[in-house]
Protein backbone atom coordinates (compact mmCIF):
# COMPACT_ATOMS: atom_id res chain seq x y z
CA UNK A 1 0.00 0.00 0.00
CA UNK A 2 1.29 3.42 -0.94
CA UNK A 3 -0.67 5.35 1.66
CA UNK A 4 -2.26 4.90 5.05
CA UNK A 5 -6.02 4.43 5.02
CA UNK A 6 -8.20 4.63 8.09
CA UNK A 7 -11.68 3.46 8.95
CA UNK A 8 -14.32 3.53 11.65
CA UNK A 9 -16.89 0.96 12.75
CA UNK A 10 -20.27 2.45 11.86
CA UNK A 11 -22.23 -0.69 12.82
CA UNK A 12 -23.10 -2.07 16.25
CA UNK A 13 -20.39 -4.72 15.85
CA UNK A 14 -18.18 -6.09 13.06
CA UNK A 15 -16.54 -9.54 13.20
CA UNK A 16 -12.76 -9.55 12.83
CA UNK A 17 -11.38 -12.83 11.48
CA UNK A 18 -7.99 -14.50 11.48
CA UNK A 19 -7.97 -14.82 7.70
CA UNK A 20 -9.92 -13.41 4.76
CA UNK A 21 -12.75 -15.96 4.81
CA UNK A 22 -16.21 -16.29 6.34
CA UNK A 23 -15.14 -19.70 7.65
CA UNK A 24 -12.04 -18.30 9.35
CA UNK A 25 -11.75 -18.11 13.13
CA UNK A 26 -13.25 -15.07 14.87
CA UNK A 27 -10.35 -13.40 16.70
CA UNK A 28 -12.08 -10.29 18.02
CA UNK A 29 -14.87 -7.85 17.27
CA UNK A 30 -14.98 -4.17 16.37
CA UNK A 31 -17.51 -2.22 18.39
CA UNK A 32 -19.28 0.89 17.14
CA UNK A 33 -17.00 3.95 16.82
CA UNK A 34 -13.76 1.98 17.08
CA UNK A 35 -11.17 3.26 14.61
CA UNK A 36 -8.55 1.32 12.74
CA UNK A 37 -5.79 1.45 10.16
CA UNK A 38 -5.93 -0.65 6.99
CA UNK A 39 -2.74 -2.65 6.48
CA UNK A 40 -3.73 -4.87 3.52
CA UNK A 41 -6.49 -4.97 0.89
CA UNK A 42 -8.04 -7.68 -1.26
CA UNK A 43 -11.11 -7.58 -3.49
CA UNK A 44 -13.55 -8.46 -0.70
CA UNK A 45 -11.54 -8.15 2.54
CA UNK A 46 -9.46 -5.63 4.48
CA UNK A 47 -6.76 -6.44 7.00
CA UNK A 48 -6.97 -3.90 9.81
CA UNK A 49 -4.99 -2.84 12.88
CA UNK A 50 -7.30 -1.65 15.68
CA UNK A 51 -6.26 1.67 17.20
CA UNK A 52 -6.98 0.86 20.85
CA UNK A 53 -5.00 -2.36 21.24
CA UNK A 54 -3.04 -2.84 17.99
CA UNK A 55 -4.84 -6.11 17.26
CA UNK A 56 -4.92 -7.23 13.62
CA UNK A 57 -7.43 -9.22 11.62
CA UNK A 58 -9.67 -9.22 8.54
CA UNK A 59 -13.05 -7.55 7.99
CA UNK A 60 -15.32 -7.47 4.95
CA UNK A 61 -14.89 -4.44 2.70
CA UNK A 62 -18.69 -4.08 2.63
CA UNK A 63 -18.62 -3.25 6.35
CA UNK A 64 -15.79 -0.70 6.14
CA UNK A 65 -16.37 3.04 6.44
CA UNK A 66 -13.49 5.31 5.47
CA UNK A 67 -12.39 8.35 7.45
CA UNK A 68 -9.73 10.92 6.61
CA UNK A 69 -6.37 11.17 8.37
CA UNK A 70 -7.61 14.37 10.00
CA UNK A 71 -10.78 12.67 11.30
CA UNK A 72 -8.70 9.72 12.54
CA UNK A 73 -6.36 11.99 14.51
CA UNK A 74 -9.28 13.92 16.03
CA UNK A 75 -11.03 10.71 17.09
CA UNK A 76 -7.83 9.34 18.64
CA UNK A 77 -7.69 12.28 21.04
CA UNK A 78 -11.41 12.89 21.59
CA UNK A 79 -12.93 12.76 25.06
CA UNK A 80 -15.06 9.65 25.05
CA UNK A 81 -17.98 8.25 26.97
CA UNK A 82 -18.45 4.52 27.39
CA UNK A 83 -21.65 2.49 27.48
CA UNK A 84 -22.01 1.23 31.08
CA UNK A 85 -25.20 -0.79 30.58
CA UNK A 86 -25.30 -4.27 28.99
CA UNK A 87 -27.43 -2.91 26.11
CA UNK A 88 -28.12 0.64 24.95
CA UNK A 89 -30.08 2.14 22.06
CA UNK A 90 -28.24 4.93 20.23
CA UNK A 91 -29.17 6.57 16.93
CA UNK A 92 -31.01 3.51 15.69
CA UNK A 93 -28.27 1.07 16.74
CA UNK A 94 -28.18 -1.47 19.55
CA UNK A 95 -24.87 -0.95 21.35
CA UNK A 96 -23.22 -3.35 23.76
CA UNK A 97 -21.42 -2.70 27.05
CA UNK A 98 -17.99 -1.10 26.57
CA UNK A 99 -18.84 0.69 23.33
CA UNK A 100 -17.49 4.26 23.20
CA UNK A 101 -19.41 7.23 21.84
CA UNK A 102 -18.46 10.91 21.61
CA UNK A 103 -21.33 12.34 23.59
CA UNK A 104 -22.85 11.84 27.02
CA UNK A 105 -26.12 9.90 27.38
CA UNK A 106 -27.97 8.41 30.33
CA UNK A 107 -26.34 5.04 29.55
CA UNK A 108 -22.75 6.30 29.51
CA UNK A 109 -20.03 7.19 31.95
CA UNK A 110 -16.73 8.98 31.36
CA UNK A 111 -13.67 6.76 31.33
CA UNK A 112 -11.62 7.74 34.41
CA UNK A 113 -8.12 9.18 33.95
CA UNK A 114 -6.77 6.90 36.70
CA UNK A 115 -7.50 3.17 36.93
CA UNK A 116 -10.33 2.46 39.39
CA UNK A 117 -10.72 -1.16 40.63
CA UNK A 118 -14.17 -0.41 42.09
CA UNK A 119 -15.50 0.52 38.64
CA UNK A 120 -13.86 -2.60 37.19
CA UNK A 121 -15.73 -4.84 39.65
CA UNK A 122 -19.05 -2.99 39.43
CA UNK A 123 -19.11 -3.27 35.66
CA UNK A 124 -17.87 -6.87 35.61
CA UNK A 125 -20.84 -7.92 37.77
CA UNK A 126 -23.24 -6.39 35.22
CA UNK A 127 -22.12 -9.01 32.70
CA UNK A 128 -22.93 -12.09 34.78
CA UNK A 129 -24.41 -14.93 32.67
CA UNK A 130 -23.22 -13.45 29.36
CA UNK A 131 -22.53 -16.53 27.19
CA UNK A 132 -18.97 -17.46 26.29
CA UNK A 133 -18.01 -16.89 22.66
CA UNK A 134 -14.50 -17.30 21.28
CA UNK A 135 -13.35 -13.90 19.98
CA UNK A 136 -16.52 -12.20 21.24
CA UNK A 137 -16.70 -8.78 22.90
CA UNK A 138 -20.45 -8.16 23.28
CA UNK A 139 -23.17 -9.18 25.72
CA UNK A 140 -24.30 -11.71 23.13
CA UNK A 141 -21.04 -13.58 23.74
CA UNK A 142 -17.52 -12.79 24.92
CA UNK A 143 -14.39 -14.72 25.73
CA UNK A 144 -12.32 -14.45 28.91
CA UNK A 145 -9.83 -11.85 27.71
CA UNK A 146 -12.48 -9.83 25.87
CA UNK A 147 -14.33 -9.65 29.19
CA UNK A 148 -11.30 -8.44 31.18
CA UNK A 149 -10.25 -6.02 28.42
CA UNK A 150 -13.67 -4.36 28.22
CA UNK A 151 -14.11 -4.12 32.00
CA UNK A 152 -10.61 -2.69 32.47
CA UNK A 153 -11.26 -0.14 29.72
CA UNK A 154 -14.37 1.16 31.51
CA UNK A 155 -12.23 1.50 34.64
CA UNK A 156 -9.46 3.51 32.94
CA UNK A 157 -6.92 0.86 31.89
CA UNK A 158 -6.38 -0.24 28.28
CA UNK A 159 -5.31 -3.88 28.23
CA UNK A 160 -4.24 -5.73 25.07
CA UNK A 161 -6.68 -8.24 23.58
CA UNK A 162 -5.34 -11.69 24.56
CA UNK A 163 -4.66 -13.19 28.00
CA UNK A 164 -1.09 -14.04 26.91
CA UNK A 165 -0.53 -10.30 26.31
CA UNK A 166 -2.48 -9.07 29.34
CA UNK A 167 -0.30 -11.02 31.78
CA UNK A 168 2.60 -8.72 30.89
CA UNK A 169 0.80 -5.77 32.53
CA UNK A 170 0.68 -4.80 36.20
CA UNK A 171 2.64 -5.83 39.27
CA UNK A 172 3.03 -9.46 40.33
CA UNK A 173 1.22 -10.58 43.49
CA UNK A 174 2.83 -13.73 44.88
CA UNK A 175 0.10 -15.21 47.07
CA UNK A 176 -3.67 -15.45 46.63
CA UNK A 177 -4.28 -14.32 50.20
CA UNK A 178 -2.46 -11.04 49.39
CA UNK A 179 -4.68 -10.29 46.39
CA UNK A 180 -7.17 -7.45 46.33
CA UNK A 181 -10.51 -6.90 44.55
CA UNK A 182 -9.77 -5.88 40.96
CA UNK A 183 -6.57 -7.90 40.59
CA UNK A 184 -6.36 -10.12 37.49
CA UNK A 185 -5.59 -13.83 37.71
CA UNK A 186 -4.04 -15.82 34.85
CA UNK A 187 -4.05 -19.54 34.10
CA UNK A 188 -2.07 -21.81 31.79
CA UNK A 189 -2.73 -25.07 29.95
CA UNK A 190 -0.71 -28.30 29.89
CA UNK A 191 1.75 -26.71 27.43
CA UNK A 192 2.31 -23.77 29.83
CA UNK A 193 0.57 -21.29 27.51
CA UNK A 194 -1.55 -18.58 29.13
CA UNK A 195 -5.09 -19.41 28.02
CA UNK A 196 -7.44 -17.95 30.63
CA UNK A 197 -7.92 -14.89 32.81
CA UNK A 198 -10.44 -13.43 35.22
CA UNK A 199 -11.07 -10.61 37.70
CA UNK A 200 -10.75 -11.22 41.44
CA UNK A 201 -13.71 -10.07 43.51
CA UNK A 202 -11.86 -10.97 46.73
CA UNK A 203 -8.99 -13.28 47.64
CA UNK A 204 -11.34 -16.27 47.34
CA UNK A 205 -13.76 -15.35 44.53
CA UNK A 206 -13.25 -14.72 40.82
CA UNK A 207 -15.53 -13.58 38.00
CA UNK A 208 -14.56 -14.96 34.60
CA UNK A 209 -15.92 -16.18 31.26
CA UNK A 210 -16.01 -19.97 31.10
CA UNK A 211 -19.13 -21.29 29.40
CA UNK A 212 -20.68 -18.06 30.63
CA UNK A 213 -19.53 -15.18 32.79
CA UNK A 214 -19.72 -16.67 36.26
CA UNK A 215 -18.41 -16.34 39.81
CA UNK A 216 -16.36 -19.23 41.20
CA UNK A 217 -14.23 -20.01 44.24
CA UNK A 218 -10.56 -19.06 43.89
CA UNK A 219 -7.44 -19.99 45.84
CA UNK A 220 -3.69 -20.51 45.40
CA UNK A 221 -4.38 -23.63 43.31
CA UNK A 222 -6.77 -21.97 40.90
CA UNK A 223 -10.49 -21.84 40.11
CA UNK A 224 -12.76 -24.32 41.85
CA UNK A 225 -16.09 -24.96 40.12
CA UNK A 226 -18.69 -25.65 42.80
CA UNK A 227 -21.04 -27.30 40.27
CA UNK A 228 -18.53 -29.93 39.17
CA UNK A 229 -16.63 -30.13 42.46
CA UNK A 230 -13.34 -29.83 40.58
CA UNK A 231 -10.67 -27.28 39.74
CA UNK A 232 -11.27 -26.01 36.21
CA UNK A 233 -8.18 -23.79 35.86
CA UNK A 234 -4.79 -23.79 37.59
CA UNK A 235 -3.24 -20.52 38.72
CA UNK A 236 -0.15 -19.15 37.01
CA UNK A 237 -0.01 -15.52 38.22
CA UNK A 238 -1.90 -12.68 39.86
CA UNK A 239 -1.29 -9.17 38.54
CA UNK A 240 -2.33 -5.81 40.00
CA UNK A 241 -3.05 -3.03 37.52
CA UNK A 242 -2.00 0.51 38.45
Amino acid sequence: MSETIHGICSLSVIPVRKDKSHESELVTELLFNEIYEIVDITKEWLKIRINDDGYEGWIRRLQHKSITDEEYNVLKSSAIHIIKEPISKYKGLTLSFGTVINEETEDTETIPDVFCPDILITNARKLLNTPYRWGGKTVFGMDCSGFTQLCAKTAGYMLPRDASQQIKHGNLIYFAQESQPGDLAFFENEDHNIVHTGILLSNNEIIHSSGKIRIDFFDQTGIFNRETGKYSHFLTAIKRLH
